[in-house]
């Protein structure tokens, strides 16, 4: 698949450090922290090793242990490595990682009936962590994580906006395009994963998504009315094929045409990493001008230019080695990591069960 997709050993040597960087910077009770995960610095993976800060920048302020937490797992199951040991003499064993993190996200989930399944945070965080929990269950079909993971399903569904379709940072609230995709994607994790989703919650999405959409077809906006943005187009085309809409739609094909007008390379993670997706589906030329740049050499397609964009370790902050920089809005340098390393993972990612879920997809144009 690496081979087919276009990856390279350069790209999985990418991977490779950064999952030792995730794994260096988990907190010994499982979880990541976006602003402290340099004050969690181990020396080895656990459950072994010993603390020892380090001087990374975490590069936000947010308190948020449940995105962080999801942002640490989700590159690792990515990989396919789970909390089974694996029988690979070619793989680190993560093992550990991955359930600490997993038992974290399971511990902290509410079983109060008021905001039963909710992960905490807000719905962005939920939906990440539901988006792991999902996955998690998938790769290992685990009867502990399965009940997890429908919890948290449910609790999307029960959060989702009655009128508008959509979701948004609390409960009920009418949606935004960003939480939405979250929370689509949790969905629709889940029930490839054998999960159940009522299915009028997906129709629901679509009326969302409709809303959102501009009056020229193919470019969306952050919430109805508010104009197009090529990152809110990139999320919503995303939405869009798991929703079912033919690979030939004129809608969808005029969002892939709105992306292409900003190829990799524009240092917005965000959306990078939806438009990796988008392009990646769409396959044929569309993936070809973005995993290897418009003259087919790679270096200006979002393989190479995350490649060159990952942190050497050489600028006085060895601990940084194999990070991504981020951003406030993306959850910082974990969550920067998080969305680089997903994006270099696509090549793999689920591929079997995206593959098959699309082929089953319905045929129309609407």
């Amino acid at each position: 698949m690496l081979t087919e997709g276009g990856g390279n050993d350069r790209s999985e040597k990418a991977v490779a450090d950064g999952l030792k960087f995730l794994a260096l910077h988990q907190h010994s009770e499982g979880y990541w922290s976006l602003n402290e995960f340099n004050k969690h610095a181990r020396t080895a993976p656990l459950p072994g090793g010993k603390v020892v800060p380090d001087n990374s920048q975490p590069e936000t302020t947010r308190r948020n242990n449940t995105a962080g937490t999801a942002f640490g797992l989700l590159p690792f199951l990515a990989a396919g490595i789970t909390h089974t040991a694996s029988k690979s003499k070619k793989q680190i064993d993560y093992s550990k990682c991955v359930g600490k993190g997993v038992d974290y996200l399971m511990r902290i989930q509410s079983k109060a009936n008021a905001d039963r399944g909710n992960f905490g945070g807000d719905m962005y965080s939920h939906g990440l962590a539901c988006i792991a929990m999902c996955e998690a269950y998938g790769l290992t079909s685990d009867a502990r994580i399965k009940a997890s993971a429908q919890l948290g399903l449910n609790y999307i569904v029960s959060a989702q906006d009655p009128a508008g379709g959509g979701w948004r940072y609390s409960p009920r609230s009418p949606g935004d395009t960003s939480v939405t995709g979250w929370q689509l994607m949790a969905l629709k994790s889940g029930q490839m994963s054998g999960l159940s989703v009522p299915r009028q919650v997906l129709k629901k999405v679509e009326a969302y998504l409709n809303s959102c959409e501009a009056n020229s077809k193919g470019g969306y906006g952050y919430i109805p009315g508010s104009g197009e943005t090529i990152t809110m187009t990139a999320v919503a085309a995303l939405c869009r094929q798991y929703l079912g809409v033919n690979p030939r739609n004129p809608s969808l094909l005029a969002s892939v045409n709105r992306i292409k007008q900003l190829p990799p390379g524009s240092g917005n993670i965000y959306y990078e990493y939806y438009a990796t997706q988008v392009m990646h589906h769409m396959g044929g030329e569309a993936w070809q001008f973005w995993n290897l740049g418009k003259d087919g050499t790679g270096k200006a397609g979002i393989r190479d230019v995350l490649i060159a964009r990952q942190d050497d370790g050489k600028g006085g902050r060895p601990g940084q080695h194999g990070s991504f920089a981020g951003s406030d809005h993306v959850g910082g340098r974990i969550g920067g990591t998080a969305l680089c390393l997903l994006s270099l993972e696509v090549y793999y990612r689920h591929l079997p069960l995206y593959r098959r879920d699309m082929g089953v997809m319905k045929g129309d144009d609407k």
